[in-house]
């Protein structure tokens, strides 16, 4: 035999050895497989329900009650718990919001929307150094994220950190230079270190982007103000009157809205579709609403409302027939029948459900537009104007007002120098009302008083210089001041 062979005592061992090694081979295979299982495991995920859900809003509950048992279905994907986060956020159940966005940061940890808006429900539970520090985190990891530096700047000047906010602008200018939150800002920032100059180039840079920004207009004012520019200060704080605060948008809060179910938000989506010109979307989101809270008032006049826009005042009438038949003092009713009425060319009810109104509650101001409006279209001006100056006392403040008698004096009465004083009060009540000045504008050109139609004339212009009845008040103007 040869000497390089094992002896024969030696292949059973040899072999034994070889089985044994395949043996753990194979057993470390599978401890390697059962512990990468284990560690690639998606965390335990534990979906976050209101403890007082039986209390919720019928609709918001039978909606959150929905949208939680679909999570249960697939609790491990991430998208599902960013949904239901949305869905507790924009119903002002922001503790369980911030769990559920917990949730969906855990499953999905390159994902940054979700860290974002668990400091977003951070700050909304007030806690708003974590909330800062959450945003730092943030815009740490994704650097590329321009929502991020925005909500990271709003946050650190609410909290007074100025220095640092400005950087946070800054990087957001430099990301998303089309987005004018970026430049309100830094702008904002500027302002609050007494740079008043950079700040008014900031905010009007804010205000080429978005002209509708009030935000933008009422820091715009008050850098005015810082420079002695009064007028024009007057103007901006006018138009920035009541500003209210729109966060960056974003790939999540572009979809929010969908998931909205409380009353008032339903109220002010209704509202938004007559506007953008979809009344009917408005009336099937108020009909769904009234099968929930059935007999509720509000959602009564909501709906009547949604009716009316959507050219369907007849089932507005019905509907508000109904709502006084079961509270014979609600004068909000009387109101809009009144206006139905009217619409429908149902003159001597409109007056009679306005009168009715006026005597549940004469001392507001609905009730006797309500019945201005009904002696309007009786074409009696003399009693209409009445009920209009009645509203006028109860109301002093309200430009609208005094633009209607305006309206009545003028158009209707012939009368327009007195008109003229009505239309004078209205644009001191409201310096940014472009529709006071092109009737003061008008007035004043019918009186041939050609100096005081050029300054509403521009007045107008400053506020709205793409507004087509400015141009044609230019032109008629011109004949005027040519006139000898």
């Amino acid at each position: 035999m040869p000497p390089s062979s094992p002896p024969p005592s030696y292949r059973p061992l040899s072999r034994r050895l070889i089985a044994a090694f395949g043996v753990g081979l194979l057993a470390l295979i599978g401890f390697l497989a059962v512990d990468a299982a284990f560690r690639h495991r998606p965390p335990p995920v534990t979906v976050p329900i209101p403890a007082d859900l039986g209390r919720l809003d019928p609709q918001v509950r039978a909606y959150v009650t929905e949208k939680v048992h679909w999570v249960q279905e697939a609790p491990q994907e991430a998208r599902r718990e960013a949904t239901l986060g949305l869905v507790y956020a924009v119903n002002g159940l922001w503790k369980e919001a911030r769990l559920a966005f917990e949730n969906a940061a855990r499953l999905k940890p390159r994902e940054p929307l979700a860290q974002l808006y668990v400091g977003v429900a951070t700050q909304e539970l007030g806690e708003l150094v974590a909330a800062q520090d959450i945003f730092r985190q943030v815009a740490g990891r994704f650097p590329e994220f321009a929502p991020g530096y925005y909500r990271l700047g709003a946050a650190l000047l609410r909290g007074g950190l100025v220095g640092e906010a400005g950087g946070a602008f800054e990087r957001l200018i430099a990301l998303a230079p089309s987005e004018w939150r970026g430049y309100a800002g830094l702008g904002d920032v500027r302002l609050r270190q007494g740079r008043f100059a950079d700040a008014a180039q900031l905010l009007e840079q804010a205000l080429k982007i978005d002209p509708g920004a009030t935000e933008a207009h009422h820091l715009l004012g008050l850098a005015y103000r810082g420079l002695g520019r009064t007028n024009e200060a007057q103007r901006e704080l006018g138009l920035g009157t009541d500003a209210k605060i729109y966060p960056m948008p974003d790939a999540w809060s572009n979809m929010a809205w969908q998931h909205m179910r409380s009353l008032p938000d339903q109220f002010t989506m209704a509202a938004d579709y007559a506007r953008l010109g979809m009344p009917e979307r408005g009336v099937a989101l108020l009909e769904t609403a009234r099968e929930y809270h059935p007999g509720n008032p509000s959602v009564m006049h909501a709906l009547a409302e949604a009716y009316v826009n959507a050219g369907h005042p007849d089932k507005a009438r019905a509907l508000l027939l109904e709502q006084v038949q079961t509270d014979p003092q609600d004068v909000s009713a009387y109101v809009q029948l009144s206006t139905c009425c009217s619409t429908l060319g149902l003159t001597n009810d409109a007056l009679e459900f306005a009168r009715r109104a006026v005597a549940l509650g004469s001392n507001t101001v609905a009730p006797h537009l309500a019945a201005a409006n009904a002696w309007l279209a009786m074409t009696n001006d003399a009693a209409a104007l009445a009920e209009l100056n009645l509203a006028a006392r109860l109301d002093p403040k309200s430009a609208r007002i005094h633009d209607q008698i305006g309206d009545v004096l003028l158009r209707n009465l012939d009368r327009p120098t007195e008109a003229l004083q009505q239309f004078q009060q209205a644009a001191a009540l409201d310096p940014t009302s472009v529709a006071a000045l092109v009737r003061v504008a008008d007035a004043c050109l019918r009186l041939k008083r050609a100096e005081e139609a050029r300054q509403a004339i521009a007045a107008a212009r400053a506020l709205a210089p793409n507004e087509p009845v400015i141009r044609v008040l230019e032109q008629r103007l011109e004949k005027v001041a040519v006139q000898p």
